[in-house]
């Protein structure tokens, strides 16, 4: 009964602080990790039970017994993105630690300069590409989860930001908080409140940026037959920053996109996915070989091209 409260009043803190903020200020924070999670369509707020759980709900690290470490490597939309993640799981007595380090970058900006600088252009003075930079963004991640039972667990994450545009860089710094019930009827439920506080993104030009609140709301299921295990999830992310044309769901200020995914897994040895990621397919398979699991996904999108992710598990 305590739990049911507490998801009750969660919700209500949580929802009004969705308040409007920049657009897209925060999207290289959206693209998700984990090869397993892309597999599910990005359903995994209420699962959150691998080494990423440092991104998409720091409370499901409780769920990890054993220290875990991951390395995932992404092709992200063809060659435009290299996306790379790194995390470490540290079990301890009554709570979880975690370290992970997002890496999001690519190459390809032209830098261009007036061939007489200072003077107009015209057809004497074209401008033409002095040189080529590279462009990167980085988040380091520091989680903590607390174990109040088996049913129900708390996390937070402390993240830092740097941002390298080509000749301008920025920094910020930011919060997330989250939560995992285990329901009745082997239901779980997953939420995760992305920059909680707002996290400012300050550049070196005097600009500031603000990345505003996404509430992330998973519900998941796992289901056992004979040597198989069937686990289905959905989540949806709300946000209020008057999205309309770039999100699958909108009211007013709020706007809905969603993920759905399924695992099927073989004695939890072999396993095939599927789902969708706002409405572009994902499909992906793993394996486990004692302590180690691979797992890789692919992304099939309608307008940028094609992703695929491959991640390492190490338990130790």
């Amino acid at each position: 009964m305590k739990t049911k409260i507490f998801v009750f009043f969660l919700l209500f803190l949580i929802i009004p602080s969705l308040s409007w903020g920049a657009k897209y200020s925060g999207e290289f924070l959206y693209l998700g990790v984990g090869g397993k999670a892309l597999g599910m369509g990005g359903a995994f707020v209420s699962i959150a039970d691998d080494a990423s759980a440092g991104y998409w709900n720091p409370a499901g690290l409780s769920q990890l017994d054993q220290k875990e470490l991951v390395f995932m490597h992404s092709e992200t939309f063809g060659s435009l993105l290299n996306h790379d993640f790194l995390g470490y799981v540290l079990p301890l007595h009554k709570s979880t630690l975690a370290f992970s380090l997002i890496c999001l970058g690519g190459g390809g900006i032209k830098i261009t300069e007036l061939q007489n600088p200072g003077e107009p252009i015209s057809a004497s003075n074209r401008p033409y590409v002095k040189e080529e930079k590279s462009h990167g963004d980085y988040v380091f991640i520091f989680s903590y989860s607390l174990g109040k039972s088996k049913k129900f667990f708390l996390g937070a994450n402390f993240k830092l930001i740097y941002r390298n545009i080509a000749v301008n860089s920025a920094y910020g710094a930011g919060l997330d908080i989250g939560a995992l019930v285990n329901l009745a009827h082997n239901i779980t439920l997953g939420v995760n409140l992305m920059d909680f506080t707002t996290t400012l993104l300050a550049y070196d030009t005097g600009t500031k940026e603000s990345i505003y609140p996404t509430f992330k709301l998973g519900l998941s299921t796992k289901r056992k037959f004979e040597n198989f295990f069937l686990t289905l999830a959905l989540d949806s992310d709300i946000r209020k920053e008057k999205r309309r044309h770039s999100t699958q769901y909108w009211i007013g200020d709020f706007s809905l996109d969603t993920h759905y995914g399924l695992d099927l897994s073989y004695l939890e040895k072999f396993m095939l996915r599927g789902g969708f990621d706002q409405g572009n397919l994902t499909l992906g398979f793993g394996f486990k070989v004692k302590r180690f699991t691979v797992d890789m996904a692919f992304l099939d999108h309608d307008e940028l091209d094609n992703t695929y992710r491959i991640s390492l598990k190490l338990k130790f």
